[in-house]
């Protein structure tokens, strides 16, 4: 076809083939985020009409108002039972005159009344505020007029002889607990559901004293989480964790409490660590009572704790100067992989920086200056140390694995055959499995490990797709290899543009032991930790030879650069050793300027850390050839220059959802009650404060991307693009950045931009109005304290809350199912 004169032709929008299918499911996708009202429809049934879980439903909706403060959950599930739904459709409608007789307690759900009393005075009600008669049986009048200010206001209105029956025949259900004359705890009967087969006494406000005994009294069937929420709000009230300690060691020496006191210890542990670690006090703590259970020759707890110790310990960095290479390190070390485990911390001296720096006994040594130290043998790992003076040392606590590290040296001192009970192969990760209901089932002996072999095919291309397809990682680019011409697509060492052989590698699965964290209290079952998914081959990178051959790995984050080098070299073909070989990262620079670095063997997450305008050679150490032309930079540079445009919308939802999904489960559970009650921890809210700023990063990204776009046509794309992951993001229920992007669209500078909206599709208008509004937690509302003891209904409802978030972290954000709806998979 010769050349066509298109010259004069106004410019208009045309989707790629791409944006058409994605385009089929925009109907879906986009309906308004409306549901079922669930409180609405509780309300509006008759008393007699609501079920058990009906009155659950209004109870976890009117805690949160303000008119319902202080009263007891007793009180509030009854109030709940007997209340009706009343809606006043018009503004300006009268509701109460003047001087009227009282019959009802209202309490506002919906709108803003006000009431213009006599004096002339006027006053404004809304939301979670109440007004009425008083509990009295005497007759009550209203003073002033009360009218609705807002459309369809709504409210529950509760009669006067329910409301008074309810709040003064409290004291009945009541007991308090004196001690020389002193009210020091105030428990309340409660019955959970109408049969009657769930009731008990529950603690509802004590002394901080009173509160720690209650930890190893009898506790009723409907107070069980007493131990959970006293562990995660005493801080509230207590100066010091100390003070429970101190009890629980005083306690343990008594034999009827010693059970009582270890399940609270392995609570304490297992669901906040963090109280233990990098405080020292908290640490002799664990360390005096671990001594009290090998005393007790409590052995099976003894495994519990130090399982839940080496499962909850965070990753720490531990940062050291040296003043030369000679100089000590003040510190020794055990293990290797020559033992099949990894390098753990011995000894540490005393008052050296080591030590300062919080370096401890136990540690198990996972990274020095971004070198893997889980699968190293000792003397590598101690050459490293020895050679830098600069050391950037990642630690974790893992007591159990140095224990039984410890118990294998000295069985080979004595001769004593070993019987593994942790599984020991050169790919271990030595961390720690979740923790069944039989503990005595948790180690399984050795299986056979089979090495998989690295596999190639030829071309890659079917291999890697299929692959791919699996794991929903749009890593390639959907038309890598077309034949007779050279795909456009990015290259950060992960795809590539230059058309030449490709083979693919698979890294071996390492048969490794889980370390997610443990219920210790509850069975597990098998889901996968993407959060964290260091020894699941889920990534590939793109490995160069001199003359540009290249071939694809797929690796884990734990693969080492040496373990790549040695299946590259298979993938390739090549003669000699893999010791004669290292990998090289070559990037260049914006200005052209070519950078070449050889990593070391012991350097991981290389997925991670390689960037767009880098690639990863194979280099022979043997030969001095140049890996990278200036030609090839070019070419490097020029695939480097990605546009949004480019990216996959379901991708860019995806993995901003794992992104946040990573932030999120990373939040202690005590970062919540540190920032709502505005505590100085020593552990801070760092992950949570990150949490919180990652949704103004995304907002702002947004805004940023479609500004800088100067031509309105692709400025609507991009539009359109956002408006595409937004709805991606609602549809696997991440509705922070779902969040982010609408706000970016809504933010000033972009709305205002007429002539870009009113060339987005008609299907897309309603987009920019895709909200939905959320309830408030309004716990504050509570007074901590309630005659001077402290108001632990109100921290119960607190960690209630902080429950149901914690529980939404172990959701399984898996790509592979996260679309699984859209695909029909």
């Amino acid at each position: 076809m010769g050349d066509v004169d298109l010259t004069g032709l106004p410019e208009a929008p045309v989707d790629s083939e791409d944006d058409e299918e994605e385009d089929e499911d925009i109907d879906r996708t986009s309906d308004p985020l409306l549901g079922r009202d669930v409180v609405r429809e509780c309300l509006e049934k008759e008393p007699a009409d609501k079920t058990d879980d009906d009155i659950e439903q209004l109870l976890e909706f009117m805690h949160q108002l303000p008119a319902f403060a202080n009263m007891t959950m007793s009180v509030r599930r009854e109030l709940c039972s007997v209340m009706i739904f009343e809606v006043v459709e018009q503004a300006g409608a009268i509701i109460l005159n003047d001087g009227q007789e009282l019959d009802s307690w209202y309490v506002i759900l919906n709108g803003t009344v006000e009431i213009s009393h006599r004096d002339g005075k006027t006053e404004s009600l809304c939301m979670g505020n109440s007004f009425g008669i008083t509990p009295s049986l005497e007759k009550q009048y209203m003073n002033g007029v009360v009218r609705t200010k807002v459309d369809d206001c709504q409210f529950v209105c509760i009669a006067q002889q329910d409301y008074w029956r309810i709040l003064n025949h409290v004291e009945k259900n009541t007991h308090k607990v004196e001690e020389e004359g002193e009210i020091v705890m105030v428990k309340e009967h409660r019955e959970l559901d109408r049969s009657g087969t769930r009731k008990g006494h529950i603690v509802i406000k004590a002394t901080p004293e009173r509160l720690i005994t209650h930890l190893i009294e009898e506790h009723s069937i409907v107070d069980p989480t007493y131990i959970e929420d006293f562990l995660l709000t005493y801080r509230t009230f207590l100066a010091s964790p100390l003070e429970v300690g101190d009890k629980l060691l005083e306690w343990f020496q008594v034999d009827s409490l010693r059970d009582k006191v270890t399940r609270v210890v392995l609570l304490w542990v297992n669901n906040h660590f963090n109280d233990f670690e990098g405080d020292p006090a908290m640490t002799r703590f664990l360390e005096e009572f671990e001594k009290n259970l090998e005393n007790a020759k409590m052995k099976g707890h003894l495994r519990l704790l130090n399982i839940a110790c080496a499962a909850k310990a965070k990753w720490r960095q531990i940062t050291l100067q040296k003043p030369s290479r000679d100089s000590p390190l003040f510190f020794s070390l055990l293990g290797g992989s020559e033992k099949c485990f990894g390098i753990f911390v011995e000894t540490v001296e005393p008052g050296s920086k080591a030590a300062e720096a919080g370096l401890k006994r136990g540690d198990q040594v996972m990274e020095v200056n971004g070198q893997n130290f889980e699968n190293i043998t000792f003397a590598k790992a101690t050459e490293i140390l020895r050679n830098n003076t600069h050391l950037s040392i990642t630690v974790k606590t893992n007591i159990f694995v140095f224990k039984e590290l410890l118990s294998r040296i000295g069985q080979e001192k004595n001769g004593v055959p070993h019987i593994p009970k942790i599984a020991e192969k050169k790919n271990n990760r030595y961390s720690i499995p979740d923790i069944p209901g039989d503990v005595e089932q948790m180690f399984p002996r050795e299986k056979g490990n089979k090495k998989i072999k690295a596999n190639t095919v030829s071309g890659g291309r079917n291999r890697i797709k299929k692959i791919l397809d699996k794991t929903r990682f749009s890593i390639l680019p959907p038309k890598l290899f077309s034949d007779g011409s050279v795909s456009q697509s990015q290259d950060d060492s992960i795809v590539g543009t230059r058309q030449c052989r490709h083979s693919l590698a698979i890294m071996p699965i390492p048969g490794t032991l889980s370390s997610s964290s443990p219920d210790l209290l509850q069975p597990t079952t098998s889901m996968l930790d993407f959060s964290n998914p260091s020894d699941i081959p889920d990534q590939v990178i793109r490995v160069f030879k001199a003359d540009q051959q290249s071939c694809y790995i797929i690796i884990s984050k734990d693969t080492t650069a040496k373990e790549v080098v040695s299946h590259a070299v298979h993938e390739f073909n090549l003669t000699g050793g893999s010791e004669t070989y290292s990998l090289c990262e070559v990037s260049v620079s914006p200005e052209g300027v070519i950078k070449q670095r050889r990593l070391p063997d012991q350097f991981s997450k290389l997925a991670d850390r390689i960037q767009l305008n880098g690639r990863y050679y194979l280099k022979n150490n043997m030969e001095t050839e140049t890996l990278c032309s200036d030609e090839d930079a070019q070419e490097l540079l020029r695939e480097s220059q990605i546009s949004l445009l480019q990216l996959s919308t379901i991708e860019v939802a995806t993995q901003l959802s794992m992104r946040d999904f990573d932030l999120f489960r990373n939040i202690e559970p005590t970062e919540y009650i540190d920032e709502l009650y505005k505590l100085e921890s020593k552990t801070g809210n760092a992950n949570l404060k990150q949490f919180e700023d990652v949704m103004n990063q995304e907002t702002f990204w947004v805004a940023t991307e479609i500004l800088s776009e100067p031509n309105q046509l692709k400025r609507m794309k991009i539009v359109k693009h956002f408006i595409k992951i937004a709805l991606h993001c609602r549809e696997c229920k991440n509705f922070n950045s779902m969040f982010a992007v609408i706000s970016g669209l809504n933010l000033a500078p972009v709305a205002r931009l007429r002539g870009t909206w009113e060339k987005l599709p008609s299907k897309y208008e309603n987009s920019q109005s895709m909200q939905f509004s959320c309830t408030y937690f309004n716990c504050i509302g509570n007074d901590s304290r309630v005659d001077g003891l402290v108001n632990f209904e109100k921290l119960r409802m607190i960690a209630k809350e902080i429950r149901q978030v914690i529980r939404m972290t172990s959701a399984n954000m898996d790509p592979a199912v996260m679309f699984r709806q859209r695909y029909g998979i």
